[in-house]
């Protein structure tokens, strides 16, 4: 994983402005072409992955042992958390999903009240409760995060959608919470680029295997 230190600043060999440049347009061109690579697969492979994938986080000891569960809601070729919903409330978990707060601009944590309700269009095109089914709790409740991303690497690196919503939310919540990424294996990569704003996580599923990134 490729992390940019603050040293890289000193000594003339670069100004953050520079790094600060080169971290982004290598973020996005990892992003374009992960993006194409997800418009191109194969909607039933697609389906066939994601299911396969689902079923190992539920046997994962993490999601076993763990009550309350924030589980983002996929769009646009994410690995599908919509079986996952309802698995999780027929073990009895509690189910909470990320709510984007328009006014500060960062995520917040809202359970939902049972498996069969209306979602919404929220900000950027991600689905959230109707109003009525909105009950907002505090980060510091969830037990585990099953989160989305663009790429990552075996070490846990993230590269989300580019708005640093789930880094943030990451940070609020502690690195004592388990963190498990979703991807399809092309997603994961030998290294990512992180700066020190991004969080990672500690462990990726993909259809072909789960990496342990930090000992979970």
């Amino acid at each position: 994983m490729q992390r940019i230190h603050p040293e890289f600043w000193q000594d003339g060999i670069g100004k953050p402005d520079v790094v600060i440049e080169a971290l982004f347009q290598q973020k996005a061109t990892i992003r374009k072409e992960i993006l194409e690579k997800r418009k191109s697969q194969d909607p039933e492979i697609r389906a066939a992955q994601s299911r396969s994938i689902i079923r190992t986080l539920l046997s994962h000891k993490e999601f076993q042992k763990a009550d309350k569960i924030l589980i983002y809601l996929s769009k646009d070729g994410e690995v599908s958390t919509d079986d996952l919903l309802g698995r999780a409330f027929e073990l009895g978990k509690r189910v909470c999903v990320p709510v984007v707060d328009r006014g500060s601009d960062e995520l917040r944590v809202s359970e939902l009240p049972g498996p069969d309700i209306s979602f919404r269009l929220g900000a950027f095109g991600v689905r959230e409760p109707a109003e009525q089914d909105l009950n907002f709790l505090p980060p510091d409740q969830i037990d585990l995060v099953v989160a989305p991303g663009l790429a990552f690497d075996r070490r846990g690196g993230r590269i989300g959608y580019g708005k640093g919503y789930y880094d943030r939310l990451l940070s609020r919540l502690g690195s004592h919470v388990p963190r498990i990424a979703l991807a399809f294996d092309f997603q994961v990569l030998d290294t990512v680029p992180q700066d020190e704003s991004d969080i990672q996580v500690d462990a990726i599923i993909t259809e072909k295997n789960t990496m342990n990134c930090s000992g979970i």
